[in-house]
């Protein structure tokens, strides 16, 4: 009887220690891991929910795929396997070269210590589809003391529906089909910013100026009518009172002009992270029209900066003006 009673005891007790949250081990051996710990996105979910600041969350993909992808502030921090490499270009598919962040054990250390927590704690690590990025990461960590370290299988965007209108689309499983929070804004105190980033210098002002103008000229071909006339003072033989007028309407309209300049550059990226990224025809058509429509923005202030600059100089200086900018054109292209 009491051997009867120990045995049950025992297997209560086994059955207890048995992992709480256990989904199938993935068939490719690829996205299979040493320690054998699985979850789907809502096996995770609940993990995170039920142990809370017990574990570490991890999203290990590329902090500008999230930007574009999307991001669950459930996540505890981003910390990515693979960087994108914007210098290199990858040799058998289409896009940039992804390149193995050489930081990514010692950056997973110093968040489980910035939470209190050890290696013995558990550590979930979550890509994209799945194992693609989150079982190769864990071979980083296998040796180093790690003693429970999960993978999401079906990740945040999960996997591709093969067939029909919608083939290719990540719309199988996953995170953000699990319905489960998300959206496209991000936690920065939770997003990546590699050591290189953070010790960056601050750029001086000529640098700034410097920088920015190859994205003025990109912006639109109109000439920056501004920069020159201030650049040629002497030449042009401004007078007090033009030189007031003509910073008047600078001070009234650079930031405005600054702001949307930026924004076409900026935008210009989004879009071909985006596509890059796999995503929709909807979203890279709506960010193409707004990059038009900031075009026909900077394009109308352009012009009235130049109306305003003829209606200020005299004939003879506007044809100097427009005789140094043909000549800068001239050496510019030669």
């Amino acid at each position: 009887m009491k051997r009867n009673l120990f045995t049950a005891l025992l297997m209560v007790a086994f059955i207890i220690a048995l992992p709480a949250y256990a989904a199938d081990a993935p068939k490719d051996p690829k996205k299979q891991t040493s320690w054998g710990l699985y979850v789907d996105a809502k096996e995770a979910a609940e993990m995170k929910q039920n142990l809370g600041n017990k574990m570490l969350f991890v999203d290990v993909r590329d902090p500008v795929e999230i930007m574009f992808t999307g991001y669950t502030d459930v996540i505890d921090a981003n910390i990515p396997f693979k960087l994108v490499d914007r210098s290199q270009w990858h040799k058998k598919k289409p896009v940039y070269q992804l390149q193995v962040n050489p930081n990514f054990e010692k950056d997973i250390a110093a968040a489980l210590e910035a939470r209190g927590l050890g290696k013995a704690d558990p550590v979930v690590l979550m890509c994209r589809s799945g194992g693609t990025r989150g079982a190769p990461a864990t071979k980083l960590l296998e040796g180093k003391g790690y003693k429970q370290v999960y993978v999401v299988t079906d990740g945040f965007e999960g996997g591709t529906v093969k067939d029909g209108e919608k083939k290719n689309w990540r719309l199988k499983n996953g995170w953000k089909n699990a319905g489960l929070q998300w959206s496209y804004k991000l936690n920065k105190d939770k997003m990546y910013f590699p050591d290189a980033e953070k010790n960056t210098v601050v750029a001086s002002a000529d640098d700034k100026k410097a920088s920015f103008m190859p994205k003025a000229q990109h912006a639109t071909p109109m000439p920056n009518y501004m920069r020159t006339i201030r650049q040629n003072a002497d030449i042009l033989k401004l007078s007090a009172e033009q030189k007031s007028q003509l910073q008047k309407w600078v001070d009234q309209n650079n930031k405005a002009a600054t702001d949307t300049i930026n924004r076409i550059a900026s935008l210009e990226n989004e879009i071909a992270v985006s596509s890059l990224y796999g995503a929709s025809k909807e979203v890279l058509m709506a960010k193409n029209n707004e990059l038009i429509d900031l075009r026909k923005k900077l394009a109308v202030g352009k012009t009235n900066c130049r109306d305003n600059a003829r209606s200020i100089l005299t004939i003879e200086q506007w044809n100097k003006l427009v005789e140094l900018e043909v000549r800068k054109s001239q050496q510019t292209s030669s």
